[in-house]
């Protein structure tokens, strides 16, 4: 029989043999410490008898011992400019797409979206050209230039799109 884990919680006093040779159920009488030390290490119970496991080196408060300090990446000064740029991307693209659909349904309103969608793409490809010349200018195409350079694409096939169907 293979041995049997036990180890939601470390406790003072934590196994007792059920009969010989069997597997070992744990039971904690007291001291569950949740503040962050640890008493003892799990143990597994088996045809070896009791046997010491090593503690995991992580350990969280759901396991009943205290949480590692987590670290966050700290705002990169191209993270303003990047989020700028960001929200205007999504309101070019939200025109992209209404004009988009307007022009499936050749709609009486598709040539006005079509140019709030190219309108909105000029400021768009506007501010992105103000901000790769800056200092951070790599960092900035490397996270944004691809959904430029993709919504760009999008407009100019919608506008071929457009004029086929004329």
């Amino acid at each position: 029989m293979p041995s049997l884990r036990i180890q939601p919680r470390t406790c003072d006093s934590l196994i007792r043999k059920i009969s010989p040779g069997s597997a070992t159920r744990g039971f904690c009488t007291s001291k569950v410490l949740l503040a962050g030390r640890q008493t003892g290490a799990p143990l597994v119970g088996g045809a070896k008898g009791l046997q010491r496991i090593p503690a995991p080196a992580r350990r969280t408060l759901l396991c009943g011992f205290r949480a590692e300090r987590r670290e966050y990446a700290t705002a990169t000064p191209a993270d303003a400019i990047i989020e700028d740029l960001t929200e205007q991307y999504g309101v070019a693209r939200d025109e992209f797409e209404i004009a988009s659909e307007e022009t499936d349904k050749h709609s009486v309103y598709a040539a006005d979206d079509r140019a709030a969608a190219v309108e909105e793409l000029q400021k768009l490809k506007v501010m992105y050209s103000q901000a790769i010349e800056g200092e951070h200018g790599e960092e900035i195409k490397r996270r944004v230039g691809q959904r430029v350079r993709e919504l760009e694409q999008g407009v100019a096939a919608l506008e071929e799109r457009a004029l086929e169907d004329h």
